[in-house]
């Protein structure tokens, strides 16, 4: 899957964008509308963040609902395996 390092207005950082899968496309559209574009969104990879954006600029862009949330590994699950 290709990738971009761009600026996040989140993490307030550089990051690494990757182009969003289709559930997170279908959650976009849920949100906009059925007809809203979203084969040009990018989302930000940084653990916890669910910011995405089109392409080349923030502007059009958007948080994705709480469930797409990346969640960190805890230290038990560490210590399961």
């Amino acid at each position: 899957m290709a990738e971009i390092e761009r600026e996040c207005p989140t993490c307030r950082s550089r990051q690494t964008f990757r182009m969003l899968n289709e559930a997170e496309k279908a959650a976009v559209r849920e949100d906009k509308g059925a007809r809203h574009y979203v084969g040009n969104l990018w989302r930000c990879t940084a653990k916890g963040c669910l910011w995405y954006q089109p392409y080349l600029h923030t502007r059009g862009g958007g948080l994705l609902p709480e469930e797409f949330r990346e969640k960190e590994a805890t230290a038990q699950e560490g210590a399961d395996g």
